[in-house]
Formats: C-alpha cells, structure tokens, sequence
C-alpha cells in the first residue's frame, strides 16, 4: 500500500493521467490478498501435496513474512474457539429502548468515480434498523434510531450525532457500511457520497473522532460496528472508551467483501443471521450476547474462507444484546 501509494503521489506531482481503479488501494489489497492465496496454496501443495485452506497471514506493520520465518504474536490475543457454543456464554442484557439509541449509517453512491458504489450499503442499512427496532425483536426503539444513507456532508453527521450523545442514557450503538480511506498516517476514515479519496481530512468523518464523541456521549456502554475496509484499524486508536464493544468486518490491512449478486454485503449479511439467531436453538426469549454474535459471525467467515472479523471488549460490554430470540425456528434470512 505504501508503494501504490507512492506512485499515485508521484504520477500527481508529474501530471501523469491515471484510471480511478488505478488508484483505488482497496483494488490492490484485494488483488494482494488473490495472489498470496494463490502462491500460499501452491507452496503447500509443492511441499507437501496438502491443500491449505487457512486465510493469510496478515501483513504486519514491520513488513512481510518471508517463508519459514516464524509467524507473528497475535496483537488481539489467541484465536477464539468456534466450536457449538452454549454456556458459559451465559444470559445476554438487552438493552433498555427507552434509554438506549441507534445510529446505522452507510454509504453506497459516491461522486467520485474513484470510489465504486456499493449497492449492497443499502440493504444493510435497511435490514439492520428494521431488525434492531423489530417490537418483538430488538431492542430499540424506532424512534430512537437514526438512519443515515448516503449523507453528503460532515456537518449532518455532526448534528444527528449530537442529538443522539444527548439522549441516550443506556446504550449507545454505532454503525457504518460502505468505503473507508486512510490518511498518510494510517488512521481510519469513513467516507461519505462526496467524500474524495486523496483528502479525508475535509471530506470524509475521522474515526478517531467519531470514537472520542460516543465516548463522551451519557451512555452506560457503546456498542460500535463496522462494514468497512480496514475496519480493524479501530482496534489500534486510543480514542475508544471504556465499555465499550467494537466489532469489526475485518483487520487492519484487509478489505471488506461485498460479494457480487448478494443482497447484503459478507459481514453484514452474517451479522443479521447473528441476530436473528442463527441455525442454532435457541431458548424462547433468550437475549443474545455480543460475545456470541462475534463468535458467529466469526465461524461464518472461517467457513466461507472469507476475512475474519475482530472485535474489542471493555468492561462486561460482551453480556450486552442487541436483539433476543423470539423463536425456536430458525429466522428467515
């Protein structure tokens, strides 16, 4: 990325013409991560007629691994299980409508042409605030839930964001889908229909930002989600506060998927299908904790061989549920 980035930077300071995909370092992770599948499974076949299905190191910060180096320490801690789980999951809390608010937010049509629309960005939105704010289901309100689709200026994100830090006393849940783009720092950026990919800065709403607002916010605990590439960059920022549960589509140097043909983008398909409940019984009425949404959604991704979301948790922010089971059938997806 930060070669690509180089040449972009250097083709502009010599007014050298590039194609928008060209520039698009979301297109070249993805082809990144293409062929290291490629040459992974075919050292693996060469060296021990095996067939490799696991999903690719992560690159580091440091550089590549070269072969037969030993493979880096975890940054989040070990690998979780994902086995059938029941207890020790234990009773999820459900949050409380009257005193908790929703913000789902995402992005699909862009201005520019060198962010792709996401067709997918609005079924996610539509699917989630209906899913969260289901009388039978959720547990928030539908007046208490912002919707926020294709918004074109930081200014009414600002305004939606402040009236909701003001109301909300239990739990306040964040979420995003669409683009995201970094700066020269790394630091994450999600975008917005008028957002530019070369200036973040003015176009486009600063996670770390967005991070320190919710954490002042009166809350009780913040629950903060992401369908965006490089999402898992939220976990580095110092800028998330205690209680707080943040859940990302993937990790710091990967994209998310938005897999062609489907309704809903890959994370966000498998989250609905987390709060739904599943395929798995369920007891009536049992709320389903965030640390079994995660685990879920997790499996899935393993299954699919598909990026592994992450997550980080503060306080006991892992027993708090979004939604409960309200029956033993499996949900219609």
């Amino acid at each position: 990325m930060a070669f690509v980035s180089a040449c972009v930077s250097y083709a502009a300071e010599n007014s050298i013409s590039l194609a928008p995909e060209a520039q698009d370092l979301g297109r070249w992770q993805q082809r990144w991560i293409r062929a290291k599948r490629a040459v992974d499974k075919f050292r693996s076949d060469s060296s021990a007629g095996g067939h490799d299905d696991s999903e690719p190191a992560e690159e580091s910060e440091g550089g590549s691994r070269n072969q037969g180096d030993p493979p880096p320490a975890p940054s989040q801690g070990p690998a979780p299980s994902f086995a059938p789980q029941s207890p020790p999951w234990g009773r999820g809390r459900l949050s409380d409508r009257s005193r908790s608010w929703a913000i789902v937010m995402g992005t699909g049509r862009y201005e520019s042409a060198q962010l792709p629309d996401l067709p997918a960005v609005q079924a996610n939105v539509e699917a989630l605030a209906d899913t969260l704010t289901n009388p039978a289901l959720g547990g928030f309100d539908k007046e208490r839930c912002t919707v926020l689709l294709d918004v074109a200026d930081l200014t009414s994100v600002g305004r939606f964001l402040a009236d909701a830090t003001r109301s909300v006393h239990d739990v306040l849940l964040f979420y995003y889908s669409g683009h995201s783009l970094l700066d020269e720092d790394g630091d994450l950026y999600l975008t917005l229909s008028s957002s530019e990919y070369t200036s973040p800065y003015f176009t486009a709403v600063s996670f770390t930002r967005l991070a320190k607002e919710l954490a002042n916010a009166g809350a009780e605990c913040t629950v903060i989600i992401l369908d965006c590439d490089f999402a898992g960059r939220a976990l580095r920022t110092g800028a998330v506060g205690d209680n707080t549960f943040v859940l990302c589509a993937t990790g710091p140097a990967r994209p998310a998927l938005a897999p062609h043909g489907e309704r809903f983008t890959a994370f966000t398909g498998d989250l609905l299908d987390a709060l739904r409940g599943g395929l798995e019984p369920h007891e009536l009425d049992e709320a389903l904790p965030l640390d079994w949404i995660y685990a879920h959604v997790a499996r899935q991704a393993e299954n699919k061989e598909r990026p592994r979301p992450q997550r980080l948790s503060t306080g006991d922010t892992g027993q708090l549920a979004l939604t409960r089971v309200v029956s033993v059938e499996p949900a219609d997806t």
